[in-house]
């Protein structure tokens, strides 16, 4: 790697909030000799004007960042002029860019790469449960709050693996746990969420198309004290993952969260599901929910017979 600092850092990942954060990292260390003028938008506003003056000093002879997001999608008459300040005189502006992929700037990509500009920002792998723990533990660092390994846990049980899931309820039990180690008891009082583990393992035995295990587990969930509409409050939010994933929409335009890793299990899951059964499963769990608001209908036999509907295979 090059002794002096890259003139173009390239940040590259899957979770917008891990590149944000690497970014502000970046953008600290630039801060360190004083005051840094930062430009920051994202790729697609310079569709209509050029690329910032990366050559002309700020106002007050600080130093100049220019942070690009979502720069996957930079047009190419942008990302040309990028390469090209790659080979000429380093420019008195370092640029940050925030990319998802490189599929459409890959010969910038490429260069900044071979400069030692690039950083791939990447979450735990999806078996690396190790990892994942070290994550939920340095979120609740970040809070200054110390954890203990079922707390950890129970915060994985609630969010999986959704990075901005785990941010936000690390968050939440931060916030609101009593001062000392945040122990599991806490974390289950303290986050509010789509139903409990319990609930998610009905909504996985439901999607996986195993009506014993799935009325099994609704059992041992409604005996355990759990709400019967948060309990389908789990099993809607799994079936919407799926109809996201499958209608290849934009998952929080239908209320859900989903990282890449989550979205490929998804994929496999939705496999399970026919022509039209989708769409039948959604409409079941809607009458459900009708039904047991509507309270004509003891709630537990509502669920058990939408449960069973939909996991039984046509």
């Amino acid at each position: 790697m090059p002794d002096a600092a890259p003139p173009i850092r390239l940040l590259v990942g899957p979770e917008e909030l891990l590149l944000r954060r690497a970014a502000e990292t970046l953008l600290d260390e630039l801060r360190e000799g004083g005051p840094l003028d930062v430009t920051d938008l994202r790729a697609g506003e310079l569709k209509d004007r050029e690329l910032p003056d990366l050559r002309t000093a700020s106002l007050f002879g600080e130093p100049r960042a220019v942070l690009i997001r979502d720069a996957q999608e930079l047009p190419a008459p942008a990302a040309a002029a990028l390469l090209a300040e790659l080979d000429a005189a380093p420019p008195d502006a370092t640029v940050i860019l925030l990319a998802s992929g490189t599929g459409k700037i890959q010969k910038l990509a490429a260069k900044v790469k071979e400069r030692g500009g690039r950083t791939d920002v990447l979450p735990p792998k999806e078996w690396d449960a190790k990892g994942w723990a070290r994550f939920v533990t340095e979120e609740f660092r970040r809070h200054r709050r110390t954890a203990d390994a079922a707390a950890v846990g129970s915060i994985l049980a609630h969010a999986g693996l959704d990075v901005a899931a785990i941010v936000e309820k690390v968050r939440q039990v931060a916030a609101a746990a009593p001062a000392g180690t945040v122990t599991a008891t806490q974390v289950d009082a303290l986050v509010v969420g789509h139903g409990s583990r319990g609930s998610f393992a009905v909504a996985d035995a439901m999607c996986d198309r195993n009506p014993t295990q799935a009325l099994e587990l609704l059992s041992g969930v409604l005996e355990s004290g759990d709400e019967p509409v948060m309990v389908l409050g789990a099993l809607v939010y799994r079936l919407r993952s799926l109809v996201a994933v499958a209608g290849q929409l934009e998952p929080k335009s239908v209320g859900v969260n989903i990282s890449p890793g989550q979205a490929r299990r998804l994929q496999a899951v939705r496999r399970n599901f026919g022509p039209g059964e989708l769409t039948a499963a959604y409409a079941q769990l809607a009458r459900a929910d009708f039904e047991i608001k509507s309270g004509e209908l003891p709630a537990r036999f509502i669920l058990e017979r939408a449960v069973v509907a939909v996991a039984t295979r046509a």
